[in-house]
């Protein structure tokens, strides 16, 4: 089951274009976790949808199977920074809460343990993991 929070459920329905949905994919998986990919796209044939707090995602059957335990979370603060968060089953087993971090294992992206330096690292946590 894919969950999605209300701040992002939010932002992905502001996002949102006629004609297009909103598509959800694993991009990676290496050494330090997962990456994962949210984007506006075209139905596909085939596409299994996932829906929750009105917000329809689309995905392959092969990310599906992979990703159907997904946490998709917005994260907008001054300090912080603003983007999505998204963690799955991978991010659960190497236990980080950002796959797609460099340091995915000191940060855990509720916030409360992450003193990296403030940038944008990609991740979504809005912080700089390339000291």
């Amino acid at each position: 089951m894919i969950e999605i929070t209300a701040a992002a459920a939010k932002m992905i329905m502001r996002s949102q274009a006629e004609g297009k949905v909103i598509r959800m994919f694993l991009a990676a998986i290496d050494a330090s976790g997962a990456t994962y990919g949210l984007a506006l796209g075209d139905e596909e044939a085939g596409d299994k949808i996932f829906e929750s707090r009105g917000v329809k995602v689309h995905m392959s059957p092969q990310d599906a199977e992979l990703l159907r335990e997904t946490i998709i979370d917005y994260v907008d603060d001054e300090e912080l920074g603003t983007g999505f968060i998204i963690r799955g089953p991978e991010d659960e087993l190497s236990g980080s809460g950002c796959g797609s971090c460099a340091n995915a294992d000191s940060c855990d992206h509720d916030h409360s343990s992450c003193d990296h330096d403030h940038d944008d690292c990609g991740c979504g946590c809005g912080h700089n993991h390339s000291d």
